[in-house]
């Protein structure tokens, strides 16, 4: 029989490595999944607020209400809120995404969401 030898340095800089990068993976997963949230958490708010706000009124159709939700939320990149059927809101925010390591461009991540006014 012989005798084993060698080092287990390649294999603790291996799993290393490899705990490094699933680390850093999944950080930016996280990130990613963190800004897609709030931003369909804001169009749910910018949505409910406008058909808060225009109940017991005329329906206006066509009309663009972004600035009248912009006091309400966050800092944001960009917003849109119009009702096609003046009694249903249609909310869509955009949000700028930044890599938390720099290991991917930033990017801009929308989302949309829908508010019904019953009146």
């Amino acid at each position: 029989m012989k005798a084993d030898e060698g080092s287990t340095l390649p294999l603790i800089i291996g799993l290393s490595a490899l705990l490094i990068s699933m680390v850093l993976v999944t950080a930016e997963v996280q990130s990613l999944v963190l800004v897609k949230a709030r931003a369909l958490s804001e169009a749910r708010l910018a949505a409910l607020y406008i058909a808060k706000q225009t109940e017991g009124f005329a329906p206006v159709r066509g009309l663009d209400y972004s600035e009248a939700a912009l006091p309400v939320l966050g800092p944001i990149l960009s917003v849109r809120v119009s009702s096609s059927d003046g009694k249903t809101f249609d909310a869509e925010v955009c949000e700028k995404w930044e890599s938390p390591f720099g290991l991917h461009p930033a990017a801009t991540i929308c989302d949309r969401a829908k508010a019904r006014a019953i009146s």
